[in-house]
């Protein structure tokens, strides 16, 4: 009867100790769900959506800064040609991170193009934000790439005045960082960005038309950071590695004459490796998009809603004959992407401010096409 007895009190107390674990481990997941990065333009929607996909439903994901949130559409991809694309990108995303974004996306889906805007590989150590890590770090699910991704971007800061917090630990358990954040009062200001499949719509900067003055285009060349060439040059060795193809793209925007020369720089090491690469700097690439320097931009680095139409328009019929993608419209497994062009639509056809700021650019964009005529 002891004997029994012993085992009982054994039995309860393993009964506990699980109980008070549980406890424990849910407390913990509570705590990093509501002491987490709180980024004003969501960028963690861009993974949520990501993460709740069908497996294997995505034939081409587009990487990059919002150079590529903004000016690649992706509902309208989908529409116009069948394109069922992603675009994983945030506002500044340091190309460091690209491989292991990549890697991060093909454990669920089998995309058969990559497309990276070359952009983030002209920025220098010094010129990486912390907050730029944090929009896709902190909003990965752990795991041995996110290891190796956080191991990378501390190695690559390592020694660069850009302010960074190199210490690690809190990329690992961000709560520590964020601590503070239970106050609701300390969050920051959201931006209205509306996301779809990664492309994101904001009701404000989307439908700007400001003129840009770019520079006679250079071909020129210059290098770039050595340990960013470095980063360049081991994403090339990785994409050789992996069945899907990459497309290396200089997306249309007011290029400084240091920024075209490394462009044309990083470009050359892509096409040297067998990549092919598109450079929609030149006035002629850009004319031939449609693009015009009064309508098309928002600012000097972002394409409005009008010139991102343009943009993915052509580079979406290069890509589906280029790369032989399937024209996926009808299939069931894309069904989400008919929504979203169908939520897009709808918000530029309804009341709301969307509709109101897309009438609005119109009418100034008809006003100067007319005057030009």
């Amino acid at each position: 009867m002891a004997e029994k007895g012993k085992k009982k009190k054994i039995t309860g107390n393993v009964i506990r100790l699980v109980i008070f674990l549980c406890i424990i481990a849910i407390s913990f997941g509570v705590c990093v769900h509501c002491l987490k990065f709180k980024d004003a333009e969501r960028s963690q929607t861009t993974l949520e959506q990501f993460y709740a996909l069908e497996d294997n439903t995505v034939d081409c994901i587009y990487f990059g800064s919002s150079a590529t949130q903004r000016a690649f559409v992706v509902p309208e991809a989908y529409h116009e040609n069948g394109l069922v694309s992603y675009s994983f990108s945030c506002g500044t995303q340091p190309f460091v991170l690209t491989r292991y974004l990549m890697e991060e996306t093909r454990k669920t889906q089998d995309p058969k193009l990559f497309i990276v805007e070359i952009r983030g590989a002209c920025k220098a150590p010094e010129d990486m934000a912390e907050v730029a890590l944090r929009r896709m770090l902190d909003n990965m699910p752990m795991s041995e790439n996110k290891l190796q991704a956080i191991q990378a971007v501390l190695k690559y800061s390592e020694g660069a005045d850009n302010g960074v917090d190199e210490t690690g630990m809190s990329y690992y358990f961000p709560f520590l960082k964020y601590h503070s954040l239970w106050n609701p009062s300390k969050w920051p200001k959201e931006v209205k960005l509306d996301y779809y499949k990664g492309y994101a719509l904001d009701p404000d900067w989307s439908f700007d038309v400001n003129k840009i003055e770019p520079l006679d285009y250079t071909e020129e060349q210059m290098h770039i950071a050595e340990k960013t060439e470095g980063v360049l040059k081991d994403l090339l060795d990785y994409c050789d590695s992996i069945d899907t193809k990459v497309l290396f793209v200089a997306s249309p925007y007011e290029a400084s004459l240091e920024g075209m020369e490394k462009i044309n720089y990083s470009l050359a090491i892509c096409k040297a490796r067998g990549y092919e690469v598109l450079n929609y700097l030149p006035a002629e690439e850009r004319e031939a998009l449609g693009l015009h320097d009064r309508t098309s931009y928002y600012n000097r680095e972002h394409l409005n809603y009008y010139g991102s139409l343009k943009y993915t328009h052509q580079l979406t019929d290069h890509v589906m004959k280029a790369y032989d993608l399937p024209d996926r419209r009808g299939d069931a497994s894309s069904a989400a992407w008919e929504e979203d062009y169908q939520r897009l639509q709808g918000n530029l056809t309804g009341d709301g401010d969307y509709a109101k700021r897309y009438k609005k650019m119109m009418k100034k964009i008809n006003k100067i096409e007319s005057g030009e005529k």
